[in-house]
């Protein structure tokens, strides 16, 4: 669906007149796709600390050795982002910042600053525990135009987001959130739940609390089994994991006419559409195709839940000749991948997830485990087609 559709929906609605909650959501949607419609954007994470204030019991990148980007470090990865997308003859970067906790690195602003006025970043986004956040802060990601914040929650209550992210983090968040909506109301807000035994049976709630606080979507992301997930045993069997995604495709078509979106982080999510799979991609893998990630120490990864492939390091190498690297060249022609991956007709917009393969297979290219295709399922059984979407409820 196009943004002229979704216009057409959305601004034809009579919320759009009447509510101002609505009309902010349906502008910041519009704004947000347009620039990804308008322009080919290479996705830069860069995490500017491995720092954080809290010790979450589903943290794939726990700190073994601290370590804070400068400010130096930072503008040098951005002229070789540049010089990346030159070579790519794509329009520009939409950078992530993240960490770690990005707000413990003291020089964060400036960074921000730095990245806000080179021409060839054309968005930002802050993922963050929210915790940090108030009023002052938030006026700052206004002032700085940040497009979007991403703030984790991994429960729709205190007792399990703080069983599992710290006691009293779950006010904090709460505090951190309301500080954006209120003060920084030209950002695209978002949240995103690792998926765990504790929060399977909260999903419909917490897609509530987002959409109730004022966010723009609502993000699940299935556990993957690195960091201290693996210690914390948090981890969920593979039917669980094909509920909820769909499930999340119920909830989706559910709050659409709201201008709400939930998404499922899984790269065949798409195959539970209704309509057509892969006609948004939002969650097709982005493994070395069209996104790295930066370390705070500068190592160069396909993706940040990939910690166990260095490609090398942006600090001593250049971005480029990473991104051309045999193993993620094979990948995007596909020629390294394993059956049933390598002839899937979706293998172009999804390659399965490689971190996750990785993991439970200890081979970046074998076939991912996840996928209901490679599981056996039909494609017409894993369609959602619920009762709300011609409701229009």
């Amino acid at each position: 669906m196009n943004t002229s559709d979704l216009r057409a929906i959305f601004r034809d609605s009579p919320l759009y007149g009447s509510d101002q909650r609505f009309r902010r959501r349906v502008d910041l949607r519009l704004a947000r796709e347009q620039k990804f419609v308008s322009m080919r954007l290479f996705n830069l994470d860069i995490e500017v600390t491995n720092l954080c204030n809290l010790a979450c019991r589903t943290c794939y990148n726990p700190p073994t050795q601290k370590q804070t980007m400068s400010v130096k470090q930072f503008g040098h990865i951005l002229v070789q982002a540049h010089e990346l997308i030159n070579h790519l003859h794509w329009d520009g970067l939409w950078l992530t910042i993240s960490g770690g906790e990005p707000l413990m690195n003291e020089h964060l602003w400036e960074m921000l600053r730095l990245a806000r006025a080179s021409s060839g970043v054309k968005g930002i986004a802050i993922i963050t525990n929210g915790t940090l956040i108030d009023k002052e802060k938030a006026e700052l990601i206004e002032s700085l135009g940040i497009e979007e914040v991403m703030v984790s929650l991994d429960g729709a209550g205190k007792n399990t987001h703080d069983s599992i992210r710290g006691r009293g983090s779950f006010v904090r968040t709460m505090a951190g959130v309301e500080a954006l909506v209120r003060h920084a109301p030209g950002t695209f807000l978002g949240s995103t739940l690792t998926l765990t035994s504790l929060n399977l049976g909260e999903i419909k709630a917490y897609v509530e609390l987002v959409f109730d606080l004022g966010g723009n979507y609502a993000w699940i992301n299935p556990p993957l089994y690195c960091g201290r997930i693996v210690s914390s045993q948090l981890s969920i069997p593979y039917e669980e994991h094909l509920r909820v995604m769909k499930l999340a495709r119920q909830l989706d078509t559910r709050y659409f006419r709201q201008a709400f979106s939930v998404y499922y982080n899984i790269p065949y999510y798409p195959l539970t559409d209704p309509i057509s799979p892969y006609l948004d991609l939002s969650t097709s893998c982005p493994w070395g195709r069209n996104n790295l990630t930066v370390t705070s120490d500068g190592s160069v990864l396909p993706c940040l839940y990939s910690r166990d492939l260095r490609l090398g390091n942006v600090l001593e190498q250049s971005l480029f000749a990473l991104y051309e690297s045999p193993m993620l060249k094979g990948f995007r022609d596909g020629s390294l991948l394993a059956e049933p991956c390598r002839s899937c007709s979706y293998w172009e917009f999804c390659g399965g997830c490689r971190a996750r393969t990785y993991y439970l297979t200890g081979n970046w290219m074998a076939a991912d485990p996840w996928c209901p295709l490679v599981q056996g399922s039909s494609e017409p059984e894993l369609r959602v087609f619920p009762s709300a979407v011609m409701s229009g409820t």
